[in-house]
């Protein structure tokens, strides 16, 4: 300070400050970088294996639909023997087997790993556009396989099941079981259109007879049959809530 000195020595000391500043910063910027690079890595992680989900998810209710339409078909073939059997003749072991095809059923399955591990890490923010995050929350929470409509309960199938012969039930299982298909992604299943059992033509005909004049049965498969029309209708909602999504999914990751 004698020396007139206090000038250079106070430039000195915000120089250095100033520099300090200035590597913080840089050193901040390189960190947020960094931190960018890895969000966007997990972001495009994340997408790929949210549309893998959607793909097997996609192919999974193509096949629901489809085994769905075989068991409505099934099941309005057989309403018509209740409704006509006094006036046309029909083959017995042909329509027992209708009968016990229209009682099938197919387990509703969503595969939704990568969204619950999403919302159960808070990783779902890694998502920047507010619009695919939206959509996404949207279309999962629809929890479609836990609907009413595909949970409703199938009396039509415990009534049958519970009244026809079993070692009919069990010659249908044997011969005219469900055709496993693998594709890519996942199994289709699907009802064999012709099958034969080869039942006694008098153990068929008693059987068949007795089960359509059960007025209960009618009953409930008049009601399965409107509710699998409801489901149908539902789940092709679902599926063009799923290609909207993938959509927006697809434009992201490119």
């Amino acid at each position: 300070m004698e020396n007139n000195k206090t000038g250079k020595y106070l430039k000195y000391a915000v120089g250095e400050i100033i520099l300090v500043v200035i590597g913080i910063l840089i050193a901040l910027q390189i960190n947020n970088w960094n931190e960018d690079r890895k969000n966007n890595k997990l972001e495009a992680n994340f997408i790929s294996r949210l549309l893998d989900d959607l793909y097997e998810e996609e192919n999974y209710l193509q096949s629901y639909i489809k085994y769905n339409t075989q068991v409505s078909d099934r099941a309005k073939k057989a309403i018509q023997y209740f409704e006509n059997y006094d006036n046309v003749d029909y083959n017995p072991e042909e329509s027992l087997i209708d009968l016990y095809q229209a009682s099938q059923i197919s387990d509703a399955r969503a595969p939704n790993s990568t969204y619950q591990e999403l919302i159960a890490s808070g990783q779902i923010n890694l998502l920047r556009s507010d619009s695919l995050k939206q959509s996404i929350i949207s279309y999962y929470e629809l929890k479609w396989n836990e609907s009413v409509i595909i949970s409703l309960p199938n009396r039509y199938r415990e009534n049958l099941r519970s009244i026809m012969p079993h070692i009919i039930q069990d010659r249908i299982r044997s011969n005219c079981g469900d055709i496993y298909i693998g594709t890519r992604r996942s199994i289709s299943v699907m009802l064999p259109e012709k099958c034969d059992i080869g039942l006694e033509p008098e153990m068929a005909d008693a059987a068949f007879s007795s089960l359509v004049r059960d007025s209960q049965l009618k009953k409930d498969l008049v009601f399965l049959i409107g509710n699998l029309d409801s489901k149908l209708a539902y789940i092709s909602y679902v599926l063009i809530q799923l290609n909207g999504v993938k959509r927006l999914l697809e434009h992201a990751i490119k």
